[in-house]
């Protein structure tokens, strides 16, 4: 057996010895190269690389993206961390309540004080919505109602309807959540009867969501609702255990494999404090994937254009926010997928500190040290809301989040005319220019509006990126193939994959146990790095995405595709977030044409593309993109915090959202929508 040639180590500096400025970068960042394969070549490419030649060619695919070069060919000097250190942290100042004081506790202690209906309760007596029984987000751009007043809205009101809007059109009694209930049955249905089908659910049971809503309508009939959120439809990607519906993971084999025993405490949570669960949402085979591609389950097609990914892994969730089938969702993010597909969807995206939400059951097993799960949302509103009840629960043993803290009013249009005054932010310029120049324009123009409102702005340098990135593609694939070893030595569940994530799979087996040490050794550097550049400033901003939504290629709809390059390239701004635990919020500020040239259709696959219009349907507010202009497609801007800091993003996100909103560029219900608190007819 030939010996490997070895490579002459180049040590790199202790962390704390790069200079602020100038430093020569080890490895400079580049765009990831890789082949995009589908079809015909992609089922000829699978058994070479799974193959006794795949070692060869993972290995140049490796080379020729800098991974040797990081995790073979540098000494790093740090220590490992092998999770994520969210200690030491400072905490946050005034900004914030405790939840537990809001909850009527007089000692600070975390949530788990309270219960799920204490902590909506307490959540929803920050904002001004509740009290006046309304959305109160401005006044829509269509219909007859202000979105608000007493029994909620009228008539569909240009904006994501919130948890506020689905309370005060129940406490009025204009519609109760069993009508809701049929609302979205019926849109489900409608969804899938249109060309494309939307397939935003793995799983929807009618009679689940018919019981659910009828023991909440009994609830506001006689007075006793268990929460604000009583009666809130809400959906969970299905990869969180929520009885008793199976967990797939996108996959074709996990739900023979892995029985659920119980659901998960953040699910719980939710249904405790009243809310109705509608479905299992779509996802990404196993998560291992960016764009929400999926053959087995069919793929989540995105509401603004359903010739357009959603962005992924949590595709489903994104895409049925979006559509207004309910005000929040949850979903998890091990490199960005909540933050992708909430940016890519028009909607908010909260990527919370790792060990924030419990998952020590519950949760089907991926990828452990990178992964959290979170809330995405129509409105910063609904994500606070249901940040607060999913916080602190589910916890590992040995586990002590700080106490849930929130904004002290989640209406961003308060506080006056600089509410941001004595904040500042980061921007890497040089990194935040990475984006396509609409994309950037768009992030720009939105950070224009929070110095507007008293966000001082500074410059910061953000060392070693390639090296953060060559980390985390090691940790996340090398935990995924580690969790999907029994499937892939089953000859059976490996053939129920996806083509796409076999390739995906194969080439993480190009990871030795040297590779992954390196890594966490770079998680330790980074870490470091990212502590020196918070005590120069309290958030971090950039792009949520360098592009918009991808399109979906025709072809890759009929046999699959591995496109390694777009999947690293929608993490560009995603990764210090997961390797460091740290929180993150994505936050819609404007829309754009594609920046994407738009992909050939053969006859064939044109067909099983479907076109790009949605049928008319009740509820359904638009064309799905069938007119004959491009679409806009939506952009969010990402701020990143210290660990535990989240009071701190909803904070800047709620002011961001109002700013935005103010300014005409916030937005637009897709053409993909539906109307789930429309009247019903009369019976």
């Amino acid at each position: 057996m030939a010996l490997r040639k070895e490579s002459r180590l180049r040590s790199l500096p202790p962390a704390s010895e790069i200079p602020e400025r100038d430093y020569d970068e080890p490895i400079k960042l580049k765009a990831l190269q890789a082949p995009v394969v589908t079809g015909t070549a992609l089922k000829l490419f699978l058994p070479l690389v799974e193959g006794p030649l795949g070692g060869p060619i993972i290995r140049k695919l490796m080379r020729n993206n800098g991974l040797p070069q990081v995790l073979e060919e540098l000494y790093i000097p740090e220590a490992p961390t092998f999770r994520p250190n969210t200690a030491g942290w400072q905490a946050e100042d005034d900004v914030a309540w405790d939840l537990a004081l809001l909850g009527g506790i007089e000692s600070r202690c975390s949530s788990g004080g309270l219960s799920a209906v204490q902590r909506a309760a307490a959540a929803a007596a920050l904002s001004p919505a509740f009290a006046a029984g309304s959305g109160g987000r401005g006044t829509p751009k269509r219909g007859s109602s202000s979105g608000g007043g007493e029994g909620g809205p009228s008539s569909p009101p240009q904006r994501h309807y919130t948890a506020a809007d689905y309370r005060a059109a129940y406490q009025s009694g204009r519609i109760p959540p069993s009508d809701v209930a049929e609302n979205i049955i019926e849109a489900v249905a409608a969804s899938e009867a249109q060309t494309p089908p939307m397939r935003f659910f793995v799983a929807h049971d009618p009679e689940l969501v018919r019981q659910a809503a009828a023991a909440s309508s009994q609830r506001w009939r006689s007075g006793r609702p268990l929460s604000p959120l009583d009666g809130v439809p809400f959906a969970v990607k299905d990869c969180f255990d929520a009885l008793p519906y199976p967990t797939t993971a996108g996959t074709g084999f996990m739900a023979d494999w892995r029985v659920p025993t119980a659901t998960m405490a953040a699910v719980q949570a939710l249904q405790d404090a009243g809310a109705v669960l509608i479905g299992k949402a779509t996802l990404h085979e196993i998560g291992l994937g960016t764009t929400g591609l999926n053959l087995l389950t069919g793929t989540a097609r995105n509401p603004h254009s359903t010739a357009h990914h959603t962005g992924g892994s949590s595709s489903g969730s994104a895409a049925i926010v979006a559509a207004g089938l309910c005000p929040f969702a949850l979903g998890s993010d091990g490199g960005g997928s909540i933050r992708i597909p909430a940016a890519a969807c028009g909607v908010a995206g909260l990527k919370p500190t790792h060990d924030r939400v419990g998952t020590a059951w519950g949760v089907a097993p991926i990828d452990h040290t990178v992964a959290v799960a979170g809330p995405l949302a129509g409105s910063v509103l609904d994500l606070a809301l249901m940040y607060a009840v999913i916080a602190n629960t589910g916890q590992h043993e040995g586990v002590e989040a700080p106490p849930v803290l929130l904004p002290s009013s989640l209406d961003g249009a308060a506080g006056g005319e600089q509410p941001l005054a004595g904040k500042t932010a980061g921007i890497c310029w040089k990194w935040f220019d990475d984006a396509a120049p609409a994309v950037a324009h768009a992030c720009n123009a939105a950070v224009s509006l929070l110095e507007a409102k008293g966000l001082k702005v500074v410059e910061i340098q953000l060392p070693e990126l390639a090296l953060l990135r060559a980390a985390h593609s090691c940790t996340i694939s090398t935990e995924m193939r580690n969790n999907m070893c029994a499937a892939l030595q089953d000859p059976a569940s490996r053939k129920r994959m996806n083509n796409e994530t076999r390739v995906s799979l194969a080439v993480a087996s190009g990871f030795e146990a040297a590779h992954y040490l390196n890594a966490q050794k770079i998680r330790t550097r980074m870490e470091r790095h990212f502590r020196r550049v918070f005590e120069q400033c309290d958030v971090i901003i950039t792009p949520t995405l360098p592009c918009t939504a991808p399109p979906i290629k025709p072809a890759a709809l009929v046999a699959g595709e591995s496109d390694l390059a777009t999947t690293t390239s929608l993490m560009h701004y995603m990764l210090a977030a997961n390797m460091l635990g740290i929180p993150a919020v994505s936050v819609p500020v404007g829309a754009v044409p594609s920046t994407h040239p738009r992909p050939p259709a053969g006859k064939k696959a044109a067909a099983a593309a479907g076109t790009a219009s949605a049928a008319a349907a009740p509820g359904n507010t638009g064309s799905g993109g069938s007119s004959s202009s491009e679409p806009l497609l939506p952009v969010g801007l990402q701020v990143m915090s210290p660990a535990w800091h989240e009071a701190s993003l909803l904070h800047v996100a709620a002011v961001l959202e109002a700013a935005v909103a103010a300014a005409g560029c916030g937005p637009q219900l897709p053409p993909v929508w539906f109307d789930t608190l429309a009247a019903r007819p009369s019976q």
